[in-house]
């Protein structure tokens, strides 16, 4: 069977703040390559369901209409069933009418059932993307506090079964690393249906990117600048960045830390930074478009990629340290996550250290004191992340994949 068309279940929200996740984007990239691809996923704000294209993609945006506040839990999943149910109705019809060839479902619990319902009713390949591993959610809830905080448990538990329960019936399950895949297949899983699908960035647009504008808004014209992209919540334990970052300062000086994005956990982060004395240094950008990322990270001298070393966590792919590389900025990041240290030992872009204050502000430092040997370090990186984990690259392997799939279906 040829592969021709792709529909793709997703949990994002199609508008103008749309975040597409790099597994998304680079499922999409096979458009590219002469594939029809399909999204069906929720809109942002549209009242009506809506098709539109999106680079070269066709588009179904469902509406998500808000009958109830969202400021609670029962809000929340009041509003959420009829959005669902809209969702069903017109994947079911878009499937129906499309004669699809594949179908992606992005490991969301409701949208794995459909699929599995899809691949039954019209004996089509179901392939399912699984990001973080199944205990998270249970942990983030404890972390964050949410409250009931049993309720929240058992529907965290619910959920990571049926999430079992559709990883067994699907043809084709992608986690995020090979370790991720070691963890699944320990599940129940089947080796022979398992394929490592790790984050990749789309070198497009990330290209070109100057940072004269983000250097002259903030103010940064002549400052060193360290930067860490990402979330901010609590589960994060960005103190550890906050204090490294205390150390550096008194031996930089004129020095600042980006921090770009949101969560949680800022406002612990915000008072640790006037503890510890550099509140004016430290810069919180909030929530940025997906596309002005770039932009920030091109007007940092290096990039800080920190994980905490929680059994989830040591087992991911963080999408920061590849975008600091494809810009080919040097990198600093903890050897507890197994891809951080087995990134930059293969691509020698950055350097890897223990998950400590310390550590990370000798590294900082080390690298500023060089720029000659950064910048070294930023050319491999990008060097390497061309050749390995870009969305082209990552798409070949996929599309290869999907179409032996499809061969034995």
């Amino acid at each position: 069977m040829k592969l021709r068309k792709i529909a793709m279940l997703l949990p994002i929200r199609y508008g103008p703040n749309m975040r597409v996740n790099p597994q998304i984007g680079i499922a999409s990239y096979l458009v590219n390559f002469g594939h029809e691809i399909t999204w069906i996923l929720f809109s942002e704000n549209c009242p009506t369901t809506k098709r539109d294209t999106y680079h070269g993609i066709d588009v179904y945006a469902t509406p998500n209409i808000r009958y109830l506040s969202e400021t609670s839990a029962l809000g929340k999943g009041f509003n959420l069933i009829p959005a669902i149910l809209r969702k069903l109705r017109i994947t079911l019809q878009v499937i129906r009418e499309g004669e699809y060839d594949l179908l992606f479902v992005r490991e969301d619990t409701v949208d794995g059932l459909v699929g599995t319902y899809i691949k039954r009713k019209h004996k089509i390949p179901l392939v399912y993307e699984r990001t973080d591993p199944l205990e998270q959610e249970a942990a983030g809830y404890r972390i964050e506090s949410r409250k009931p905080l049993l309720l929240w448990l058992m529907m965290a538990k619910i959920k990571a079964w049926l999430k079992i329960y559709t990883m067994r019936r699907a043809d084709l399950v992608l986690p995020t690393t090979g370790w991720s895949e070691e963890e699944l297949a320990k599940q129940g899983i089947p080796e022979s249906k398992l394929m490592p699908f790790p984050n990749g960035v789309d070198m497009d647009s990330l290209s070109n990117k100057k940072d004269r504008d983000i250097r002259k808004k903030l103010c940064l014209v002549n400052s060193k600048v360290i930067i860490y992209v990402g979330v901010m919540g609590k589960m994060r334990n960005l103190d550890v960045l906050i204090q490294a970052f205390a150390l550096v300062k008194p031996v930089i000086g004129n020095i600042k830390l980006l921090m770009v994005g949101d969560g949680t956990g800022r406002g612990d982060l915000e008072k640790l930074a006037a503890e510890t004395e550099v509140e004016n240094d430290v810069i919180f950008t909030g929530q940025v478009p997906q596309s002005e990322v770039p932009g920030f990270i091109a007007a940092a001298d290096i990039g800080v990629s920190i994980v905490p070393p929680l059994s989830f966590y040591k087992v991911s792919s963080p999408i920061k340290m590849l975008e600091y590389m494809a810009m080919a900025k040097p990198v600093v990041a903890n050897e507890e996550i197994l891809e951080h240290k087995e990134v930059l030992e293969q691509s020698r872009g950055g350097i890897i250290v223990s998950y400590t204050p310390d550590a990370f502000a000798n590294a900082i430092i080390r690298s500023l004191d060089n720029p000659s040997a950064a910048a070294e370090m930023g050319r491999r990186g990008k060097e390497w992340v061309v050749k390995n984990r870009s969305y082209e690259v990552l798409a070949r392997r996929l599309e290869e994949q999907y179409i032996h799939l499809l061969k034995h279906y």
